[in-house]
């Protein structure tokens, strides 16, 4: 037989082999579609972070759903979807194959309770120190924590934010609470006033065990609440605080205003 007859007969053998390689090829791409999916699902969930939140919270905030694949979850969307809880400050997310994903949270921390209307019912919201109201309060929270008192939100929601020129009010008292919480322990109210509508806002501090308000500027601190509190034990000791209608910490000197309305 010719070498062109040998070639010519060994043609339909070469394509019957191509085909059966290639059939062979997509028998296992489509076991490899059908099986490798579920092998690389998210099957275990670590959740990090959380004090008040349940782990279940976290997964629904996250908005998880039955089935996610490995390669197909969006980290960052997970990410965003968390962030969006208003009692979450930040979240993180990643991934560790093949089947883990990690949720770090940082959950909000109330440094004062506020009284709104939720539902047309009065409720006690937690603020953080950013000034944003982030959920409601138990009993045992808005026991822990003074009432800020003076503020308006209109059409409240959770997640609303304080006004900057407000917001700084909180950040002070969270710095307190952080440094000093005992401090802030002794304090029942503190209300937001304005002077005047163009004027910055003051405080009236309102100690837990005295009946004495005590006025001080936005810019509270642990040093000016320890000196007011000392002051307080001083009147209380000496048997003043009857005759002190207010205090006024607002300036280097301190002010006594009598029941009369003078000053001290």
């Amino acid at each position: 037989m010719s070498d062109y007859a040998e070639r010519a007969a060994l043609r339909p053998e070469r394509a019957l082999a191509g085909v059966l390689v290639a059939a062979a090829l997509l028998a296992l791409v489509a076991g490899a579609v059908l099986l490798v999916p579920p092998a690389l699902r998210i099957t275990r969930y670590e959740v990090a972070g959380n004090a008040s939140m349940t782990r279940d919270n976290v997964l629904s905030a996250a908005l998880i759903h039955e089935r996610e694949y490995f390669f197909a979850l969006d980290c960052s969307r997970v990410e965003a979807a968390i962030a969006a809880d208003p009692r979450v400050a930040s979240a993180s997310v990643s991934k560790r194959f093949p089947n883990t994903l990690r949720i770090s949270i940082k959950e909000r921390v109330a440094v004062a309770a506020a009284l709104v209307e939720i539902g047309g019912r009065p409720t006690a919201v937690c603020l953080d120190a950013e000034g944003v109201a982030f959920a409601e309060a138990s009993p045992e929270s808005a026991a822990s924590v003074p009432v800020l008192s003076g503020l308006r939100f209109e059409g409240f929601r959770l997640g609303a934010r304080l006004p900057p020129a407000l917001a700084s009010v909180l950040s002070a008292i969270g710095a307190i609470r952080a440094s000093e919480p005992a401090l802030l322990a002794a304090v029942s109210e503190i209300r937001i006033v304005r002077p005047s509508p163009a004027a910055a806002p003051e405080l009236l501090i309102y100690p837990l065990n005295q009946r004495i308000p005590v006025r001080a500027a936005a810019s509270l601190d642990a040093a000016t609440l320890r000196s007011i509190i000392l002051v307080l034990d001083v009147l209380g000791t000496k048997g003043l605080s009857a005759s002190v209608q207010e205090i006024d910490f607002r300036t280097g000197t301190v002010v006594y205003r009598s029941k009369e309305g003078q000053p001290g």
